[in-house]
């Protein structure tokens, strides 16, 4: 056990190993990406390219920032996510790890001619519950109020429009899995039941589009939600624009001096329209806030977003972030009387989580209902469609399955002349022609049986009536002659026993064409056999038969008239056979539901070559059989239920009768 727990132990550390060795290779990997983008940037820097084509470089994966100074001036950034104004230069092409003040970083300074270039990776963001002042701060502002109540609300579960979402996809997952135990079940998709594949299949492709709806719809409500919030952005930023535009009319630029008085207007303003607004200069800095905290606390940058500032309109409605909460922001030209740009406008819009879910709720709760109702009936309609549709085929299965020749309830009644119904059609077609090949079958067979008996019969007749003719005409010349009473009464004898053995013929046909239906009865086998041995010791070659078993009390199922028959054939079989010794044993307790009865003797046993035939009808081996003794015992045994088998060699043959019994009473 102790050696489990080791070797548990050491592949938990192997795997936080190659997690680790993972998350290392993935660090290095992004290193050299950003340094490969860093080397094209200083290329495009030194050739003094325009500023579409730094753009294009550095804003073409969001997972790295560019900075780049001329001289300590900041002329270009690729994001204005990270604040830090305070950033200094040190060694060129090493990475280090710098702190800003909301974030962790991976910072690296590449020489590009005049220019020096800040590379940055971001490590880890800074909490929003890690801002000191980030609720006071908030709450002072109109923009930002919602980041109040996600915060409230992000550390608790939600029972929202989305649980629905949750619920289809969870119903999915458990019509799949089940789908996954039927196959293993089954082994096999081809091994499932045809309804049930159906099914399957039905329920499968509406719980699909159920699930794609509510992703549709989810989508739909969030991109409404955002076209939205752009054109209120929108319709603000014009507003806010055209109202700054009337106050700075004359102005020609705005300098820091007027940073003050711009703040109070931007306050006013704000308490106006219940929104935030910042003012730029046309370099991208900050000049007043109607929120100043949000900058002077290190929450937002102070510098403006690079889409707006170093797009050729200077207008944009760009995502920022939070911590890790996006918000929108709408920037325009901040313009003066002549339309000249003094700076530039921007309105911050933030949509809380909660927002969105209840636009979502909203939606879901109009669709879900009929969405139910629909897949309830899906469900109900699925299912009688797959019965309906296999239920010819189930029948056509228990037809085949039940098939007897000469059944009137053969065919199948099927009303549609559909695919099935020519399956349908094609099997009654075939029932007709499987009867009448049956019924052509078993009259050839009637009639080849008794031609085949005629055959037998005449033949057995025959064999004794050349002899016969010929002794009465050697007879008819002896008449008068020395001698012809002794060969008249030898004559006679050969006569009246040939005579006999015509009889003994004419008896066994009989017996088989007027052969009676078996009666299965309750039957003392022991008695009945006991009562056959004894009768057949007094046989004429004086042959010993010996009887191993009890006289009475063994019940069995057997036609009470024919059995004893069944016995004596196959005896009179074993003393044909000039054996020294007989021995019939009963075996009562063989098995739990038939007794064994075994009649052997020691006589030459049977040939290889006719074994096969030995209960055939009119097969003999004797002179003087009729080869109908054997085939008797066998219909009388089998029709009773029980069953007939033999061993044979050089050293004799037994026979095994197999009966199936009730009790043992002694």
């Amino acid at each position: 056990m102790y050696r489990r727990i080791i070797h548990i132990i050491l592949w938990i550390l192997l795997a936080v190993g190659l997690a680790a060795c993972r998350g290392t290779g993935d660090e290095k990997m992004l290193e050299r990406m950003a340094e490969e983008r860093t080397s094209a940037l200083a290329a495009v820097l030194e050739q003094g390219a325009s500023m579409d084509s730094v753009r294009m470089i550095a804003e073409a994966d969001e997972r790295m920032f560019f900075y780049v100074f001329n001289a300590r001036k900041m002329v270009y950034w690729s994001s204005n996510r990270l604040v830090g104004d305070d950033i200094y230069l040190f060694t060129y092409d090493t990475w280090r790890i710098q702190a800003f003040a909301n974030a962790q970083a991976r910072v690296r300074w590449t020489k590009a001619g005049i220019y020096n270039i800040l590379t940055v990776l971001p490590i880890e963001y800074t909490d929003l519950q890690d801002y000191t002042e980030i609720y006071a701060v908030a709450a002072q502002t109109f923009s930002f109020r919602p980041l109040l109540e996600q915060e409230e609300s992000s550390g608790r579960f939600r029972f929202s429009g989305r649980m629905y979402y949750v619920i289809c996809i969870v119903l999915f997952i458990v019509l799949i899995a089940l789908l996954v135990v039927g196959l293993v079940w089954k082994k096999g998709i081809r091994n499932m039941q045809l309804s049930t594949r159906m099914m399957y299949i039905i329920l499968t492709c509406v719980l699909a589009v159920f699930i794609y709806i509510f992703v549709m719809s989810i989508r739909y409500v969030n991109r409404n939600l955002e076209q939205h919030q752009r054109h209120d952005l929108q319709m603000r930023s014009e507003y806010i624009q055209a109202f700054l535009r009337s106050l700075y009319y004359w102005d020609m630029s705005l300098s820091s001096s007027q940073a003050q008085g711009l703040a109070i207007d931007l306050h006013d303003l704000a308490y106006d329209m219940n929104q935030d607004v910042h003012v730029y200069s046309l370099t991208g800095e900050l000049i007043a806030s109607s929120s100043p905290a949000l900058f002077n606390n290190g929450i937002l940058s102070r510098r403006m977003a690079p889409e707006a500032l170093f797009s050729p309109s200077h207008t944009a409605i760009c995502y920022e972030h939070v911590a890790e909460f996006p918000y929108l922001v709408s920037y325009v030209p901040f313009l003066n009387g002549s339309f000249v740009p003094i700076g530039y406008i921007a309105v911050p819009s933030f949509v809380s989580e909660q927002s969105r879910n209840a636009e979502v709720d909203g939606l879901l709760a109009r669709l879900l209902p009929p969405y139910i109702i629909v897949l309830i009936l899906a469900l109900f309609f699925s299912y009688a469609a797959a019965r309906s549709m296999t239920a010819p085929i189930s029948l056509l299965a228990d037809k085949m399955r039940r098939f007897e020749i000469g059944d009137k309830d053969n065919h199948i009644v099927y009303p549609y002349k559909d695919e099935l119904g020519a399956l349908v059609e094609r099997y009654n077609m075939l029932v007709d022609r499987v009867e009448e090949s049956a019924e052509q079958l078993a009259r050839a067979e009637r009639e080849g049986a008794w031609r085949t008996m005629a055959r037998q019969i005449a033949h057995e007749i025959n064999n004794p009536l050349t002899p016969m003719k010929l002794s009465v005409q050697k007879l008819q010349l002896k008449r008068g002659t020395e001698g012809f009473d002794a060969y008249f009464e030898k004559t006679t004898k050969m006569l009246i026993s040939e005579i006999d053995n015509l009889a003994h013929i004419a008896q066994s046909f009989s017996a088989f064409a007027k052969q009676p239906e078996v009666v299965t009865t309750e039957v003392d086998i022991a008695e009945k056999l006991s009562h056959v041995i004894t009768l057949q010791r007094a046989n004429d070659e004086q042959i010993p038969v010996r009887y191993v078993g009890p006289d009475s009390g063994v019940m069995g199922l057997a036609d009470k008239e024919q059995i004893s028959q069944v016995f004596v054939n196959i005896i009179r079989n074993a003393l044909q056979a000039s054996p020294t010794d007989i021995i019939v044993t009963l075996n009562a307790l063989y098995s739990e539901k038939e007794m064994e009865i075994s009649i052997s003797d020691d006589g030459t046993g049977i040939p290889a070559e006719i074994q096969e035939k030995i209960f055939r009808p009119n097969f003999t081996t004797k002179s003087n059989g009729s080869g109908l003794g054997l085939a008797i015992s066998k219909h009388i045994v089998e029709a009773s239920g029980g069953r007939i088998a033999f061993e044979t060699s050089e050293k004799g043959t037994t026979f095994f009768i197999y009966i199936k019994k009730l009790k043992i009473e002694n």
